[in-house]
């Protein structure tokens, strides 16, 4: 007797995918599905509530939810769909408002993490008995929702959408293929065409007219995919009236033609095809929810050492900078700001808050201007050998106002008055940079500041203008382009871009733009940034490294830049000194946490992690994505870090026994084994360490930082001893030397190999 289905019997009560889940404008649920976020975050609206579903946690989407999702890039989650014939009874909707954690219901999420990766592995590797045993764990699941979330009864249920809207719905999903219009739905549904267009948008947030469109896509998509039909035949097949008007809305949505979709994708198949192997990336993933044993013979566990060989006469591309720009909330110091340019090389200080800065007065009906207190603050940058990097923004113009001015073009005078100034006392350094954020950014409106980007034409045919967007315009190129008559854009993220003067002002009115400022998306995104720092700060065992997890991040993402082909130098991250706001939107405690020092000038571990990062030799010798190995002549700097992945699997571990051997080594690591080759001569190799056991070494420090304040002698012991560890030694290589070192969890290590024969 045969006990292995039909794989296609197997898929008629359960699908399980690992998959990258992009953006969704709006997404009607077919199925019972649950989402297990491996990695990366996915925030969703459904039925009007906004739901954040980070790294580990899991959700569950009833049939016929409604919702919207994005996704952080290169999310990977498990999906599990459960599906129902029309014989079958239907699931109840069950009850979940919040995602499934090690907080939230642990002992359902424990049992429900654990069956979803088995089912999927189980998926992946069919063997004998694989149907049974898949049915058997899709059952078990239900059961475990059942159980652990209970289920919702109808006076309990609220929906976003009314119940004739979700006809509505049903209808078109139904009807998708046939001629839709507003007047042959809002007749067959008895309502105004105008009212129906009306609630439907208010209540789904999408028009019917588009809901239609993204519903005959997804089924095209789906016959792209599975079917070798002519792209004309799909057209029809799926409600569209002529091929152009299907590759017109394909295109937009898609960025690719039906036709380009398909042949990338059979391109694609074709390099992924592995034989049903899972990648080292999805098994690093499940790893921590799956045991040794249920894994199959030939996979392996997330690697705990790294070990590679290196040829040192031979180098794999550039290490590039990234161009940082010093934010200082408090006053600016000469030698603070020497300090950070030649520890980190940094060339740009922010000057914001422009108005603020200027004297203001109405003479006779004339504005009057002096510049006295911003020149201050310009010829001190310009001392200290680096150069003024001006942001004009919205703030700007509300401090003009709050000052009593609310002529709109007054406010531009001031602006050419101070550029007149700048030309006549500076000449306009050709390395000075001028951004405008012209968004009301900590607003929900997306509103433009008008008279910021009238201000904008003051500053044509200079070399260095910046203008923000939340992401790049389409049309914006690399800095590597050669183009004329331009000037810069910068994305949330900090990446600048070249694009033409008229296209930028062009784009600043874009619904597109306006729509995402107007969603606080930058915003939610910094409000993400502090959950992680502050699930460390709130976590028994892991408060007191905090610190030294944010440095570790700050190098991840270093590393995350050069393994995704970035040039690091195309970047201007700003960097905080002493508690400054990266961004006005920036909530305070944020800025805090990010910053390199503490207000008084004690240095944090940011502090060194960046300067480790910044110090790194331009030639490139080997790179992954936790260790770098950069040289310049015969002397070299390796940068490592506990891998982030790894970090990820031992935090998320929620039971006794690894909170024991957490609390009694305080220091799980990786073990690092570097082969170097073609060394000869004398070295002096230094090494430097952040680790935990030097943050539990520190016992005097945490006795100061109960003080309120502390005294110039205070901070200078402070900053003595929170440093890294250092270690020299002196070696004769004749050849060949192998360097070995272990990274603790959050630990940091930079290592220098400096001939000293030379």
């Amino acid at each position: 007797m045969n006990l292995n289905k039909n794989k296609n019997e197997i898929n008629k009560f359960v699908l399980a995918s690992i998959e990258t889940i992009e953006e969704v404008d709006f997404l009607l649920m077919t199925q019972l599905t649950a989402w297990f976020v491996l990695s990366g975050y996915l925030e969703i609206m459904r039925n009007g509530s906004d739901i954040l579903i980070r790294t580990g946690d899991i959700f569950v989407l009833n049939k016929g939810d409604i919702v919207r999702v994005i996704g952080s890039e290169e999310n990977v989650t498990l999906t599990v769909k459960f599906l129902t014939s029309e014989y079958q009874e239907e699931f109840p909707p069950f009850k979940l408002n919040m995602p499934l954690s090690m907080v939230y219901k642990k002992d359902g999420y424990e049992l429900v993490k654990n069956g979803m990766a088995y089912l999927y592995v189980e998926m992946i590797y069919p063997g004998v008995g694989s149907d049974y045993i898949i049915e058997g764990y899709s059952k078990h699941l239900i059961g475990l929702f059942h159980r652990h979330l209970g289920w919702v009864d109808e006076k309990e249920q609220v929906h976003a959408a009314s119940d004739k809207v979700k006809e509505i719905v049903s209808y078109i999903n139904v009807n998708y293929a046939e001629k839709l219009s507003l007047d042959e739905i809002a007749e067959k549904f008895y309502s105004s065409k105008y009212y129906l267009a009306h609630s439907f948008k208010k209540q789904l947030g999408i028009s019917i007219g588009n809901y239609i469109k993204e519903v005959r896509l997804f089924h095209s998509l789906r016959m792209l995919e599975s079917t070798n039909d002519k792209i004309v035949m799909i057209a029809l097949a799926n409600g569209f009236p002529n091929v152009r008007s299907f590759n017109e809305a394909f295109k937009i949505r898609y960025k690719l033609t039906p036709a380009e979709f398909r042949e990338e994708r059979q391109i694609r198949a074709v390099q992924n095809h592995a034989d049903g192997e899972l990648s080292q990336d999805v098994l690093a993933l499940l790893s921590p929810y799956v045991s040794l044993g249920e894994l199959p013979a030939n996979s392996s566990n997330v690697p705990d050492r790294i070990e590679v060989q290196l040829d040192l006469q031979k180098t794999i591309g550039q290490y590039s900078k990234v161009s940082h720009v010093l934010k200082v909330k408090g006053e600016l110091k000469d030698s603070r700001l020497i300090e950070v340019r030649e520890r980190f090389g940094v060339k740009w200080v922010a000057v914001n808050r422009i108005i603020k800065k200027v004297e203001i007065q109405l003479n006779e009906g004339q504005l009057v201007c002096s510049f006295r207190e911003l020149d201050r603050m310009l010829q001190q940058i310009v001392s200290a050998g680096m150069f003024p990097y001006l942001q004009f923004q919205s703030i700007d113009f509300d401090d003009w106002e709050e000052r009593g001015f609310h002529n709109k073009e007054w406010f531009g005078k001031v602006i050419r008055q101070l550029n007149l100034h700048l030309q006549q006392n500076y000449m306009t350094n050709s390395e000075w940079m001028y951004e405008f954020r012209c968004f009301y950014e900590s607003q929900s409106s997306g509103e433009l500041c008008q008279p910021l980007v009238n201000a904008i034409s003051t500053f044509k045919g200079y070399k260095n203008v910046v203008i923000h967007f939340p992401k790049a315009p389409e049309d914006a190129v690399s800095l590597d382009t050669d183009c004329h008559n331009t000037v810069y854009c910068i994305d949330d993220w900090t990446r600048m871009r070249k694009i033409s003067l008229e296209a930028a002002l062009h784009h600043l009115f874009d619904e597109a733009f306006i729509r995402v400022i107007g969603e606080n998306m930058n915003m939610k995104s910094q409000n993400r940034i502090l959950d992680r720092m502050l699930f460390y700060e709130n976590d028994d065992y892991l408060h007191a490294y905090s610190d030294l997890a944010q440095a570790n991040a700050i190098i991840w993402q270093y590393m995350s830049l050069m393994n995704r082909s970035q040039i690091a130098g195309h970047y201007f991250p700003p960097l905080s000194l002493d508690s400054a706001k990266l961004f006005e939107y920036f909530p305070d405690e944020l800025a805090s946490k990010m910053s390199l020092c503490t207000p008084d000038g004690r240095y944090k571990d940011n502090w060194y992690a960046t300067e480790f990062a910044s110090r790194l030799f331009d030639e490139l010798v080997f790179k992954n994505n936790s260790c770098i190995v950069t040289k310049r002549q015969e002397n070299y700097r390796i940068l490592t870090v506990y891998p982030e992945e790894e970090v990820h699997l031992i935090v998320n571990q929620n039971n006794e026994q690894s909170k024991l051997a957490w609390h009694k080594a305080k220091s799980p690591y990786v073990f690092v084994k570097l082969d170097l080759t073609n060394l000869e001569g004398t070295y002096r190799l230094t090494k430097q360490r952040l680790t935990p056991e030097q943050v539990d070494q520190r016992s005097d420090l945490a006795d100061l930082r109960k003080c309120k304040k502390l005294s110039f002698e205070d901070i200078t012991y402070w900053n003595a001893i929170n440093r890294p560890s250092r270690s020299v030694e002196h070696l004769n290589i004749k050849g060949n030397y192998t360097l070995e070192f272990e990274v603790p969890i959050f630990g940091i290590v930079m290592i220098d190999l400096e001939k000293t024969n030379v």
